[in-house]
């Protein structure tokens, strides 16, 4: 019954963690980037690509303690007919000890890609090859980054006249015995001094793209209003009222729309170029083995890093990349993305308001505390129970290497397809629903359930609607800027800085919001907004309290 339902093309690509998989699924294709595919029931996702009429399935890589991740593989070999297993050949037995026994009663044609080629000893390359040719086993030894259109063909051919491993080659596999090369130690790998460096590596790798497409947003904005903004706002000029503010109003869906991407779009590239190249070279990996003792006193783990960076570009983005992480952590990520990792809209408007109320210092002191707010956050609402299990994975070192211009540019179209077909038409419906809102004044009513919390916290009320925006978008805390800056300038150091505190964390945006329900359910999104805002408050009223207590010894 199952062999009916199989695709007699389907090959899917199996390994662990750090293999080289990847690498192999982006040579085999070409260009392409495949298409991504949820798994029903997981956080994980695959690619799927044709390849010379073969469907090719990349897998999520399996770690060794996560169950969930094993039986995505065990549900995709039961899927398809052709299996690809690739293991490092600097780790031959021990990875192939661990994945064989995932095909051995399958009856599925298998063969064996091992990687890293170039790192393997001498002595290592010539057993594998008498092996190879004694048992005549179904194995390629190569080098993954340097994969050539001849090595893509024969791998390809084989796998179309490969049958299943037969008792003789199975049982030479499980015994081969070479010699296992370790990375050489960094000093990521340094007990102390591994995480500050990880630590400070991330801020070059995340900091430089993020003020790099400030810059290049400020430059090319003026050209866009003029050359296509202001023009569409003229053509609308006459229009209904209500058509001119569902598309080029404050926040119409022309110019909100143009102004998303004018101010996400740089940052998703430039932090994707940084992302992709730091995965390439494998520094990614260390710096996630360096610092994932630290984040599991968080409930996260070091993987989990990534999609928090990402957040700095773009919030939804990243809780779609947060698929990668382990089902029993990424609630926690989520949660600390929605909190902690200011957007691009996010770090654009609170530098402007610091800017406008010639306070410009506050800035550094503002994503300090956001830190430690985000952490605090994490600790809060985190449960430890959940993720026990998976403490004590061991930490895979990778070989570090030179980024590839093929490799970098596969993972880069991953992240930019993602945004161009995911986030933007969810930025644009957003844009329709806040115009609507503005237009019929439901913005402004709704502004009034946040003045009890203004007055408790001793702030102005004419804040309310800078509240009410900034849970539409981030940016929207720019309101705080109307009447020339009449309000910014009533405002003291401490009353403005828990305004944007307030603002930037008690919720995240509407379309970020929407995107956790669309991933967790309502329920969930509903919980994480209910705590993310009883943290927000917890968190101001601290700061306030704690500010006058030193007001008052001083």
């Amino acid at each position: 019954m199952l062999a009916a339902t199989l695709s007699t093309d389907r090959t899917a690509l199996i390994g662990l963690e750090s293999s080289g998989k990847t690498t192999i699924f982006s040579r085999l294709g070409g260009r392409d980037i495949g298409s991504k595919t949820n798994v029903k029931g997981a956080t994980y996702t695959t690619y799927t690509q044709y390849v010379d009429g073969f469907l090719v399935v990349d897998t999520p890589g399996i770690r060794s303690i996560d169950t969930a991740s094993n039986e995505i593989a065990k549900r995709e070999i039961e899927k398809s007919n052709r299996i690809m297993l690739v293991v490092r050949g600097t780790h031959f037995k021990e990875e192939i000890s661990q994945l064989l026994p995932l095909v051995e009663n399958t009856n599925k044609a298998v063969i064996i890609i091992a990687t890293y080629a170039d790192k393997m000893t001498v002595k290592s390359k010539q057993i594998l090859a008498k092996q190879i040719i004694k048992y005549k086993l179904p194995l390629f030894l190569l080098d993954a980054r340097n994969l050539t259109s001849q090595n893509s063909n024969q791998i390809l051919e084989e796998c179309d006249e490969q049958q299943s491993l037969t008792p003789k080659q199975y049982q030479s596999l499980i015994s081969i015995d070479i010699d296992q090369i370790e990375p050489k130690g960094l000093i990521f790998d340094h007990p102390t001094v591994g995480g500050i460096f990880s630590v400070l590596s991330l801020i070059s790798m995340f900091l430089l793209p993020v003020v790099i497409a400030h810059w290049v947003s400020n430059f090319i904005q003026p050209f866009i209003e003029s050359l296509i903004l202001y023009p569409l706002i003229q053509f609308f000029e006459n229009s209904p009222s209500l058509l001119n503010s569902l598309f080029v109003g404050d926040y119409g869906i022309l110019t909100l729309g143009i102004y998303s991407f004018i101010w996400a779009f740089p940052v998703v590239l430039l932090i994707g170029l940084s992302t992709a190249i730091v995965d390439e070279t494998g520094l990614k990996d260390r710096i996630i083995d360096s610092l994932d003792p630290y984040l599991k006193k968080l409930g996260l783990e070091g993987r989990d890093l990534m999609p928090v960076l990402s957040g700095f570009g773009c919030n939804v983005v990243a809780v779609f990349q947060s698929r990668s992480c382990s089902s029993c952590t990424r609630k926690q990520c989520v949660s600390l993305i929605t909190f902690g990792s200011a957007c691009s809209y996010q770090i654009g408007a609170t530098l402007s308001i610091f800017n406008s109320a010639n306070k410009t210092w506050m800035f550094l002191p503002y994503i300090v505390v956001l830190l430690l707010g985000s952490i605090m956050h994490t600790k809060l609402w985190s449960k430890k129970n959940n993720h026990s299990h998976y403490f004590g994975l061991t930490p895979r070192r990778t070989f570090l290497q030179k980024p590839t211009f093929k490799g970098s540019t596969f993972r880069l179209k991953s992240d930019i397809k993602q945004f161009i077909t995911q986030a933007m038409p969810i930025f644009i419906s957003i844009c329709a629903i806040a115009a609507l809102l503005e237009y019929f004044k439901i913005i402004h009513y709704a502004s009034f359930i946040f003045k009890p919390l203004l007055q408790l916290l001793q702030l102005p009320v004419e804040a309310a609607s800078g509240l009410a925006f900034s849970i539409i978008r981030k940016d929207g805390m720019l309101i705080f800027n109307e009447g020339n800056g009449a309000l910014l300038s009533s405002l003291t150091n401490l009353q403005l800085f828990l305004l944007i505190f307030l603002a930037s964390t008690m919720t995240a945006c509407i379309v970020t919001m929407l995107t956790v329900g669309k991933e967790f359910g309502s329920k969930q999104a509903f919980q994480m907004i209910f705590q993310q805002g009883v943290t927000s408050i917890i968190c101001t009223l601290f700061i306030a309290l704690s500010m006058k207590c030193i007001q008052f010894i001083l």
